[in-house]
């Protein structure tokens, strides 16, 4: 059982920030600012705005997370990803408080099909990509005990995308998935103990660890995986095909994606002292999940 903190989240309204209020909420006091709260958007605000709450860990989730809304207004992505980031990590400094920064696997250009590890090259192809390679390293900059925790391919909570495929494949739609990009499909909620373990152990050394589950997937792959295990599960009532299309073939996507992402988390498995399991196997936690809710 881990010491209790205080603990502020950002960004408790996405994916990940609203599975760790899920997580940590039994066992330790969290802070939870708004938008109105706190605006990211007003970078010079944010000491003010915080100056009267109380906490012990900060843990940056929040971000302006489309690559293609942060195509349309660079200035306020830039604020939001890179300079607020900088403002809330010296706070951190300031205060002697540890912050972990969430980033992102699009740090990474992804012209070559290899395992990217913390000290493969940060080459972003896009302005999102851009903004948050610029947070890590204002982050590690401003502060001393600064963790940041790369992710990709988000799933565990309502409405990510094996929810999505679910839903297609039940209601007898054709499904389809991107067949030429690769990451790493990560559970939520496996980074939600990975951070209460590194947190606990004061990884703040290590400086960028990559949390993601082990493996590697394509759009179109993963979801095949979500129909898969869906009609073992007797979820569907017979076995869907996904089929495949194209990255080029989304011209309606106005900020580039690189196309090859899979990062290793082989420190991440060293600092746990533990192996790291796939995703196809957190993939089947959630699905169980799901057989239970429909039982």
């Amino acid at each position: 059982m881990s010491e209790e903190r205080k603990i502020l989240i950002t960004g408790t309204t996405g994916r990940l920030g609203g599975a760790l209020v899920q997580h940590y909420r039994a066992r330790h006091t969290l802070l939870t600012p708004t938008r109105a709260d706190l605006d990211l958007s007003q970078p010079a605000e944010i000491k003010r705005r915080l100056s009267h709450l109380d906490f012990d860990l900060l843990i940056h989730c929040a971000a302006m997370g489309s690559p293609d809304a942060c195509e349309r207004q660079p200035e306020i992505a830039s604020q939001v990803n890179a300079e607020a980031s900088r403002e809330l990590a010296l706070l951190c400094e300031a205060r002697s408080i540890p912050m972990l920064h969430i980033s992102t696997d699009y740090v990474f250009g992804g012209q070559d099909d290899i395992l990217l590890t913390e000290t493969s090259a940060a080459e972003p192809v896009c302005h999102y990509g851009r903004t948050k390679r610029e947070a890590e390293i204002l982050v590690l900059q401003s502060c001393s005990r600064a963790l940041v925790a790369r992710v990709s391919w988000l799933f565990g909570t309502a409405g990510s995308f094996p929810d999505q495929i679910l839903r297609q494949a039940q209601s007898g739609q054709s499904v389809s998935g991107i067949g030429d990009k690769w990451s790493v499909p990560t559970s939520v909620h496996d980074i939600a103990h990975w951070l209460e373990q590194l947190w606990q152990q004061e990884a703040w050394e290590e400086k960028i660890l990559h949390l993601c589950n082990s493996g590697r997937a394509t759009w179109q792959t993963y979801a095949q995986e979500v129909c898969d295990q869906a009609w073992q599960a007797g979820l569907l009532p017979q076995p869907v095909s996904v089929q495949g299309t194209r990255l080029d073939d989304f011209t309606g996507f106005i900020a580039q994606r690189p196309r090859h992402t899979v990062m290793s988390n082989a420190r991440l498995s060293h600092c746990l002292g533990s192996p790291i399991r796939s995703w196809q196997s957190a993939l089947q936690a959630w699905m169980q999940a799901v057989q239970n809710e429909a039982e």
